[in-house]
């Protein structure tokens, strides 16, 4: 069977790879081609039109430091557990639209949304766990379980995850809760109650691991967690937007202890109403490790009278601030911009 339509392209776009492509379908039925099958975890998994019928035996198939891709097709997948991802390299890759190429996927895909999707809200538990290295994900929406985490790193050993093209959709319909987060790396930390409380850590460390996140949306809609929390590792953040749909979301990102470094670049904070968000980017647990955070082409929403910085909590030195903006604080929203200095606690 071929992965080629009578088009002479490639079934839902998957990514040009060394290894083999897993496929998996989001239901018992599915159609290619105009085709109807039928996923089961007793197919191959090899083409599209032998899909298997769920991640986890994506994952049993797959095989490590191989170039092998687990390639979701179009609709929603839910896991009926957290998805324990322990083979190093590794990719997990969703459909992306005949019309979009690589170029042209911005920050502001979160507002289209994603073909593929991967649900936990049935697992009710976290979602992805990083428990090796060089793990990728893209071109996928992801909605976590409410009171649980979506990504995180779980132990000592994940280095080098790699996020791009990707939603976190906090406001997928579920309850709204605190410990409901997105990508949530305080479950290493040696330091209780960094994390999210919706699972205990396997291994604290303060040991430093590496993540890239890049070309994202992460949607809240109201008092939910962080969308990124960035304990214990060096966390390179670019053209992401945080957007805040409804209510009061209180930190979307909060830097937390440990010895990474983060920088965070071209990136926006958004929101439906003036008191829609608190402290854009949180530092009250980041600890006290001079530049330890690099802050650059920013952007945030106007800030309510009578409330935090948009970026703020910070101990002096830890933060360095370079042409980022906040929005004019004036409720009819003019088109003044407000351009920050380098921040000390408030």
């Amino acid at each position: 069977m071929s992965f080629i339509t009578k088009y002479g392209t490639y079934f839902g776009l998957p990514p040009a790879a060394l290894g083999r492509i897993h496929f998996v379908a989001p239901a018992a039925n599915y159609t290619v081609d105009g085709r109807s099958f039928i996923a089961s975890d007793d197919n191959g998994g090899l083409s599209p039109e032998q899909a298997l019928r769920t991640i986890a035996q994506a994952y049993t198939n797959i095989t490590a430091s191989a170039g092998e891709v687990i390639f979701l097709l179009p609709g929603t997948h839910s896991p009926a557990a957290t998805v324990r991802l322990q083979k190093a390299g590794i990719t997990i890759a969703g459909a992306r639209s005949p019309f979009t190429s690589d170029a042209s996927v911005s920050r502001a895909l979160g507002a289209h949304g994603l073909p593929s999707k991967v649900s936990f809200a049935t697992a009710a538990a976290p979602g992805f766990s990083i428990e090796a290295d060089n793990i990728e994900i893209c071109f996928v929406e992801l909605q976590p379980a409410s009171g649980f985490g979506t990504v995180y790193f779980r132990n000592s050993s994940p280095d080098a995850l790699y996020m791009h093209d990707f939603v976190i959709n906090l406001a997928a319909g579920q309850a709204i809760s605190l410990d409901t987060a997105g990508v949530d790396f305080g479950y290493r930390a040696d330091t209780a109650g960094l994390a999210t409380r919706s699972m205990s850590r396997l291994t604290q460390t303060t040991q430093r691991a590496t993540a890239f996140l890049t070309d994202f949306s992460i949607i809240g809609g109201g008092a939910h967690g962080p969308g990124i929390l960035t304990a214990t590792a060096d966390v390179h953040v670019r053209n992401g937007r945080l957007h805040n749909r409804a209510g009061a979301w209180a930190s979307p990102f909060v830097v937390a202890t440990g010895t990474g470094y983060i920088y965070v670049d071209a990136s926006h904070w958004t929101a439906q109403t003036l008191t829609g968000m608190g402290t854009c980017i949180d530092g009250a647990t980041a600890g006290i490790i001079n530049g330890k955070v690099f802050l650059s082409d920013l952007r945030f929403p106007a800030r309510p009278p009578g409330v935090n910085s948009q970026i703020d909590n910070f101990v002096a030195g830890v933060v360095q601030v370079v042409e980022c903006y906040g929005g004019n604080n004036n409720p009819t929203f003019s088109d003044n911009a407000t351009v920050y200095q380098v921040l000390s606690s408030v």
